[in-house]
This record gives structure tokens, C-alpha cells and sequence, in this order.
């Protein structure tokens, strides 16, 4: 038997996650609301030659569209979270400029804040990092309307409507 059969039914053989098989209609509403979220805000972000936002923007799609009945993946957690990311973001460059230190304390006021105000969302972690590490792309606090705001509202807006559409029940909760 060779190594690679052996690695093979040692995979098999491990335990499955407790979940459900997804079928195959719900994949196929992820994949089309993904395409349509990430294609608008990516076409937008290389329009503005901000590619970087595609880490924190891809995280949250793959929430809100693939994980969509999860608290995390609500309107209030996406939204919220991504404002107080944001503002942290830029507020942490505004005061110490770009260093890894504060980079870190960024992301861990962002943290913070959205604990505190019940709008955890992890992605928007990201949105801290690249305020930080940009300083807002060089925009400073116009950075939390356009692009974060502008681009967390599409892709929360095409998640109500290709989840609608998919008859799929997102969201659970609006706030």
C-alpha cells in the first residue's frame, strides 16, 4: 500500500463534523450572492487602487453568504462592526502613526469596541489592520464612509436580496 493510500484512509477515517451536508441549491446561492457581493466591491476597490480591502471585504462575504444565519453574519455585526473598526483604525494612525505596535492596539480597540457593543465581527479586524497600516489609504477618517460604509452596505444589501431571492431566511436579525 502506498504512502499516499495509507494518508488517504487515515482522512477517511476521521470524524466528520457535526453538521449537515449542505445541498447543493444553497451552495449554489452562496456562490452567486459571493459573486455578485465580491465582484461590486472589488471592481470598486481597484478602482480606487485599494486592493487591500479584499482581505477584510473577503472574510465578510464568506460570513455573510456562506455562514448566513450566524450572529456574527447579521447587519448589525457587519455594519457596526466595520464603522467602529474603521474609526479605530484611523484613530490609532491619527495618534501614532504606522508601527507594529500600533498596529496591534488598532485592532485590539476594534475588538474592544465591538464586544462592548455587541457587533462582533471578525473580518472587520482586517478593516482595523489596513486603516493602521495605511493610515485610512491616505484618506484618513473619509476613509470609514468610502470605501468600508460603501462597501459593507453592498454587501449586506445583496445579501438580503440573493438570500431573499434564494429563499434562504438572512437575516435573522436586522439590529
Amino acid at each position: 500500500m502506498s504512502l499516499l493510500s495509507k494518508v488517504s484512509d487515515q482522512i477517511k477515517g476521521l470524524p466528520r463534523a457535526p453538521q449537515p451536508a449542505i445541498p447543493a441549491r444553497e451552495l449554489w446561492v452562496t456562490f452567486i450572492a459571493t459573486m455578485i457581493g465580491l465582484g461590486i466591491t472589488g471592481a470598486m476597490a481597484y478602482k480606487w487602487s485599494c486592493p487591500m480591502l479584499a482581505g477584510p471585504f473577503g472574510s465578510t462575504a464568506t460570513i455573510i453568504y456562506g455562514a448566513y444565519k450566524a450572529p456574527l453574519a447579521q447587519p448589525r455585526n457587519i455594519l457596526l462592526g466595520h464603522f467602529l473598526s474603521a474609526l479605530m483604525g484611523v484613530a490609532v494612525y491619527d495618534f501614532f502613526g504606522t508601527t507594529w505596535w500600533s498596529i496591534a492596539l488598532g485592532v485590539a480597540l476594534a475588538t474592544i469596541f465591538m464586544a462592548a457593543t455587541y457587533s462582533m465581527h471578525p473580518p472587520a479586524g482586517a478593516t482595523a489592520y489596513v486603516a493602521v497600516l495605511t493610515g485610512g489609504l491616505g484618506q484618513g477618517y473619509s476613509f470609514i464612509i468610502n470605501p468600508i460604509l460603501i462597501g459593507v452596505f453592498i454587501l449586506t444589501l445583496v445579501a438580503v436580496i440573493v438570500n431573499k431571492a434564494g429563499k434562504r431566511d438572512y437575516p435573522v436579525s436586522w439590529w
